[in-house]
């Protein structure tokens, strides 16, 4: 079915608004952790299930666009290699760059991609069961330096308790930060296969976002930055 230059325009602007709008949940999601990290005691748990929302919707926006089943990347640049000449456009396509374009956002060519949909179905749309219940591959009390408690909302212990405040903060923090780094990399193999550390999540927003507006570009549609004041 023919796709026309004003219908592809809308498709290409939904793609695009999925890669800016993921980009700043992650962004969020990254300022709240640090806040988080520094101040613990002052956050309510509503801050931290705020924080994990904003990553789980980063992630779904970020795979709309890289998923190749749906309106994504990969069939926003098929309808354009295919329909463009129908439009009334000059040969405006380099096919080395398609190439190298199409290899990025498929999941077979890049395991970046293909670890961000393993991560999207195999932990946040569904639940696999071979994920649950899991052993985690690391002591949670060797990061803490002791047998932990659970004191005023926060996981601590006796040692800890019983130093001068100053102090307290100092390790609650460190520990809280080592600990969040131990999941992180706990997180990045899921059911043998890589997902993308949290820098790398980034990388596919920003490479998303500048093939996006390269073909945005094609059709007289300016670029988008991915700049938010007070975020980035």
């Amino acid at each position: 079915m023919s796709v026309s230059k004003e219908d592809f325009k809308v498709k290409i602007n939904e793609v695009a608004e999925n890669l800016y709008l993921s980009h700043f949940y992650l962004k969020n999601h990254e300022k709240m952790t640090e806040q988080l990290n520094a101040r613990l005691k002052k956050y309510q748990p509503l801050f931290a299930l705020s924080r994990m929302a904003n990553y789980e919707a980063g992630i779904l926006r970020l795979t709309r666009a890289y998923d190749k089943n749906s309106l994504g990347l990969l069939k926003i640049i098929n309808i354009l290699q295919s329909e463009y000449r129908f439009w009334g456009l000059p040969d405006i396509l380099d096919d080395k760059q398609l190439k190298e374009d199409k290899k990025f956002v498929t999941p077979e060519e890049n395991e970046l991609v293909d670890g961000l949909m393993q991560l999207r179905d195999k932990v946040i749309s569904h639940t696999d069961n071979k994920l649950h219940p899991r052993k985690f591959g690391f002591d949670i009390q060797k990061i803490y330096g002791g047998k932990l408690i659970y004191h005023n909302n926060k996981i601590t212990t006796e040692e800890i308790e019983n130093l001068p405040p100053s102090e307290k903060e100092k390790r609650l923090n460190q520990a809280s930060n080592n600990l969040f780094l131990a999941f992180e990399k706990e997180n990045n193999k899921i059911l043998g296969k890589q997902v993308p550390s949290f820098s790398q999540l980034y990388e596919l927003t920003k490479k998303g976002n500048e093939i996006c507006n390269r073909y945005m570009q094609k059709v007289e549609i300016p670029p988008i930055e991915l700049k938010l004041e007070g975020i980035d």
